[in-house]
């Protein structure tokens, strides 16, 4: 398979499946009803991770979550259970918890599952002012103008704009009734994550997400299709270059011949070499920071303020409690984080020491070269100018002055 695209990265972004029954393995006992501890065991997320709701869901009475992941139990004798992932919840799994999706997919589909619902999404991922295969803005103008060939009938554009002063905040267009069995959807990512108050990741210039719903016997066969093998690149590029193409118009009135335009010929050929990724870019400590900062702080001042304002004591003593609650999982994921902040810490100093040790090779050229020049003026002239060896601290090099680094005054150096 040809290299993938750095720029585009595919994932599973929504996943729900109902189980009616198991098997633990046993050839003399078969399958029994599913229960709860069979799907912890399945998920490889142990019973204590989850929470119990005040209500169910969907005609399930109970229901347990963990994170963005949920089981809905204690229906109709024949509902069996159901379990749901949000595009969130697949990101914790990913990271947290799961090995790989195929094997998933695999032992759901030896369970008989019934697959209510999967999101395959592609994100194309920009940085530093590189431009993305296409912006949604100029999708939504051509789709108005005829450009798009489509076994859809209908396509809705939907816009947030910022009454203030009438700023875009993001465009999504959908393709499909919602209601269909399968539906595209193309949005821009970063707005939406802006209008969550999130974060976005330092110099960013645009997150466009590409996103298939597929439900019922679209996503049976999906799931059968990952399961077997078949890279999540070529499913997509299957589906879109069989239900929409942007094309140019060529002046004849046959559009099914007009040809397809570069930018989308170009997007689906990177497409299709797309692998499923094991982890999505996601950042799920800095996101619980950012939620304290923008949700929590205000109600911890106020109750720090109302108990009169104790000192460092009271908040130490808060921290230790919610230490003592943390589960296995938070420990993992506070551990991971540590150390990966530990490996960029270290990488930003050895950064650091490369820049220093190119600033005193630089700067002993320099002195050696004021030396050169000083000894042949004065061989050369009988005299000797000590303006050659004045060697100014403040001047910069490599874009580093004395105040960025840990470095001897440069007139050390000399003597």
């Amino acid at each position: 398979m040809d290299e993938e695209p750095k720029e585009l990265v595919s994932l599973i972004d929504w996943l729900s499946f109902t189980l009616k029954t198991y098997w633990d393995g046993d050839p003399n006992t078969g399958h029994k009803p599913i229960t709860l501890s069979a799907i912890y065991h399945l998920l490889g997320i142990p019973e204590s991770e989850w929470v119990d709701m005040p209500k169910g869901l969907h005609g399930y009475h109970s229901q347990k979550i963990c994170g963005d992941i949920r089981i809905l139990y204690d229906g109709k004798s024949d509902m069996g259970m159901h379990v749901q992932f949000s595009g969130q919840g697949c990101r914790q799994w990913e990271t947290y918890y799961g090995a790989a999706w195929s094997d998933l997919l695999g032992q759901l589909s030896n369970m008989d599952a019934n697959f209510a619902r999967i999101d395959l999404a592609v994100d194309d991922i920009r940085h530093n002012g590189d431009k993305p295969y296409f912006r949604v803005g100029e999708l939504i103008r051509r789709a108005k103008k005829g450009l798009c060939r489509s076994k859809w009938r209908s396509a809705k554009p939907i816009e947030k704009i910022k009454l203030a002063d009438g700023s875009s905040q993001g465009k999504t267009i959908y393709y499909g009734s919602p209601s269909s069995k399968m539906q595209l959807r193309i949005y821009e990512k970063d707005y939406e994550r802006l209008n969550d108050d999130q974060q976005l990741e330092e110099n960013l210039t645009a997150w466009n997400r590409i996103e298939l719903q597929l439900t019922e016997e679209r996503a049976q066969a999906t799931a059968l299709f990952i399961q077997n093998g078949m890279e999540t690149g070529e499913i997509i590029l299957g589906i879109l270059s069989h239900y929409i193409n942007y094309v140019d118009d060529d002046g004849t009135r046959n559009k099914s011949r007009w040809p397809i335009s570069q930018f989308w010929s170009d997007f689906l050929g990177d497409v299709g070499k797309l692998r499923l990724a094991s982890k999505a870019p996601d950042k799920t400590i800095p996101q619980k920071a950012s939620w304290l900062d923008n949700q929590v702080s205000a109600t911890l001042s106020e109750v720090w303020y109302a108990m009169g304002s104790p000192g460092q004591d009271w908040f130490v003593e808060q921290m230790e409690k919610g230490m003592l609650k943390m589960s296995e999982s938070q420990w993992v994921r506070a551990e991971a984080f540590r150390d990966q902040m530990e490996v960029e810490r270290a990488s930003s100093i050895a950064q650091r020491q490369e820049r220093y040790d190119r600033y005193r090779e630089l700067t002993d050229q320099r002195i050696a070269e004021y030396r050169q020049k000083a000894a042949e003026q004065y061989y050369m002239e009988g005299g000797f100018e000590p303006s050659y060896l004045q060697f100014r601290e403040s001047e910069p090099i490599l874009g580093i002055t004395k105040g960025d680094a840990v470095t001897s005054p440069q007139k050390d150096l000399i003597n």
